[in-house]
């Protein structure tokens, strides 16, 4: 695979009087494109997930781990839209759809909707990573300001477990199509799912990736040199840390920053980065 890229780090730093102020951000963009596979094949099947099957395709061309599955273009509101929608032949391209269910994109342009019809659905590989650090000083007070975040990638919701009825489902199937002009976006639920919309990939389980965290803030103040030496120490310092304290984010799952490089973007429910609060002392002697 070929990997292609920037990489851009800028720093500044100045004083006035008591006031001190420093700042260092770094931004970096990638473009990943898997060039040669093993036997020349044009594809190899990648991550999968549940009874969903594989989700995910090395392929030449395209980035390392990208998501494969139909486009939805919408659900069918009507009887009249299942009918409009025929092939080159006349035959309707979902003979099996109901009102109620997605309508895909016959891809392949072949008259019919099978896995022929996978197309590209985005890559998990973030093609953007940014970052920032803050820091001020006032006397003697001090702040940190530590903020991280990525953009350009695709996370497989896993928490949409829609593809057996057994599954505790998450309360956003409320807003599923019930009737003519409900929903265009979240299908409806049935118990044998004859359109296959929840027991295929497709590009409803798909949610973007990008996000800004907030990962450190810190308040400190040290005391006066005068008083520190009342009890022998140099310099004593106390301070009060936050961590993870805002995230600004579409994704809808528990955490956009899913952990691990076995994930392949793939969100199985990963325990969310905990917000932590923490107060403490430095004391040099």
């Amino acid at each position: 695979m070929n990997n292609d890229g920037i990489e851009v780090s800028l720093g500044y730093k100045k004083n006035w009087g008591d006031f001190g102020l420093s700042a260092n951000g770094n931004f970096g963009y990638l473009k990943n494109e898997v060039t040669r596979l093993e036997a020349n094949k044009q594809y190899v099947n990648f991550a999968s997930f549940q009874t969903l099957g594989t989700v995910s395709r090395q392929q030449v061309g395209e980035s390392y781990g990208s998501f494969y599955g139909y486009q939805n273009l919408g659900i069918f509101q009507n009887q009249a839209e299942i009918d409009a929608y025929r092939n080159a032949n006349g035959g309707l391209i979902q003979p099996n759809a109901r009102p109620g269910d997605f309508k895909r994109l016959d891809a392949n342009g072949d008259g019919k909707i099978d896995e022929a019809d996978y197309i590209n659905l985005g890559s998990s590989v973030p093609k953007y990573t940014f970052g920032f650090t803050l820091n001020m000083n006032y006397k003697n007070f001090d702040l940190m300001v530590f903020a991280q975040g990525q953009a350009g990638n695709k996370i497989f919701q896993g928490l949409r477990r829609l593809d057996i009825p057994e599954a505790n489902y998450q309360t956003a199937i409320l807003d599923r199509w019930t009737g003519e002009g409900t929903s265009n976006t979240v299908a409806r639920v049935t118990k044998d799912d004859p359109n296959q919309n929840y027991t295929r990939m497709s590009d409803y389980y798909l949610q973007k990736g990008d996000y800004l965290r907030i990962k450190l803030v810190q308040i400190g103040y040290t005391l006066s040199k005068d008083v520190a030496k009342t009890i022998g120490a140099s310099k004593i310092r106390f301070y009060v840390t936050g961590e993870n304290l805002f995230t600004f984010t579409k994704y809808t799952g528990y955490d956009p920053e899913i952990a691990g490089a076995d994930t392949f973007g793939i969100d199985r429910a990963f325990y969310p980065q905990a917000r932590t609060f923490l107060f403490g002392a430095n004391v040099q002697f």
